[in-house]
């Protein structure tokens, strides 16, 4: 399989970012499937990154800094810009903490937070982001140092998955520990190592791929939250984890469309961007997420994010360090 010719996961990731746009945008839209959104793209990350290092940086130095280059040109600039547009947003239309009833983080942040909003290292602490998903960025971001290490071999992915199964059972899986284990580094980890290890058994696993059933299996999973209201907030992220490695195994070797491949360009910018663009329309809906507020604030998200990808994003694309082709005497075995 090369590169680019089949699937780039488009459709997936695009879903994936309208479950968290669609919670954060719609007061009565169920909130279980945006988390389990949100760790459905660090598995898919995971299972990505770890084919990338594995089949076309490598990992000497030459791979490794091409790899991180690209993930820079990935993630950084359109996050800049989605950084300026939050801070516009907030001097022009803040009234008092009324953005916050939109989104408990979006504000000017303080002291340190300054340093996390810059870089989005998760070294730095988070409170108040002019991106308000950038708290999820960040762990993303710092499991990309990591990942490397991870994507070596099957042995560092499994010790990866038990420390990270050892570090969420050791904050208990109840209610009150939710948040700590699903928006904090160290915990989060656990779902980028499944991704990788998915990755490495790939070959293996690829006889249990059923893209269809899959996913209508994740979105029944997904709404068990209307019958069981705690249930995500509990072990239900666990099994979105792992239903979402299915769905990565089995959809990963159908072929793309261009349409695909246009929602997968649409997926980071929505994600980033729905909250800044719905705060321009919040007053007009009286501060309510009204279903009405949600359609058109979404509207006008795709349209900004189509800008987004013509002006900035595919310009980057041509200045992305080419992969090194790796040769089979070359490539990091599976085992």
């Amino acid at each position: 399989m090369t590169l680019g010719k089949y699937v780039n996961f488009g459709a997936w990731r695009f879903f994936l970012a309208f479950l968290v746009v669609i919670s954060h945008l719609w007061a009565d839209m169920i909130h279980g499937p945006a988390a389990y959104a949100v760790w459905g793209f660090y598995v898919l990350s995971g299972y990505l990154m770890t084919y990338v290092l594995r089949n076309k940086y490598g990992f000497n130095k030459e791979g490794l800094i091409s790899y991180a280059f690209n993930r820079f040109l990935r993630i950084m600039p359109l996050y800049y810009v989605a950084l300026i547009l939050g801070i516009v947003t907030l001097y022009f239309i803040s009234k008092g903490d009324i953005l916050q009833s939109l989104n408990g983080q979006f504000a000017f942040p303080q002291g340190t937070g300054w340093l996390f909003a810059l870089t989005l290292l998760p070294i730095f602490p988070v409170g108040n982001t002019l991106v308000p998903v950038s708290n999820a960025l960040g762990i993303e971001v710092g499991a990309y140092f990591l990942l490397p290490l991870i994507a070596m071999n099957r042995s560092t992915a499994w010790i990866t998955v038990i420390i990270g199964v050892f570090i969420n059972s050791n904050h208990g899986f109840d209610l009150l520990t939710f948040e700590t284990r699903y928006a904090t580094f160290l915990p989060c980890i656990l779902s980028f190592a499944i991704g990788s290890l998915v990755c490495h058994y790939k070959d293996e696993l690829k006889k249990f791929a059923f893209p269809t059933l899959s996913i209508v299996i994740w979105l029944i999973h997904a709404l068990l939250w209307l019958k069981f209201p705690y249930w995500p907030w509990t072990y239900g992220l666990y099994i979105s984890m792992i239903l979402s490695a299915w769905v990565v195994i089995s959809i990963d070797s159908r072929e793309t469309s261009k349409f695909d491949k246009t929602l997968g360009d649409f997926s980071y910018p929505i994600y980033l961007i729905h909250t800044t663009v719905g705060a321009w329309f919040y007053e007009y809906f009286n501060f309510e997420r009204s279903f009405e507020f949600f359609v058109v604030s979404f509207s006008v998200t795709l349209i900004v994010s189509w800008l987004l990808v013509k002006v900035i994003d595919k310009p980057l694309y041509s200045i992305k360090k080419p992969g090194i082709l790796l040769p089979n005497t070359f490539r990091v075995k599976s085992r």
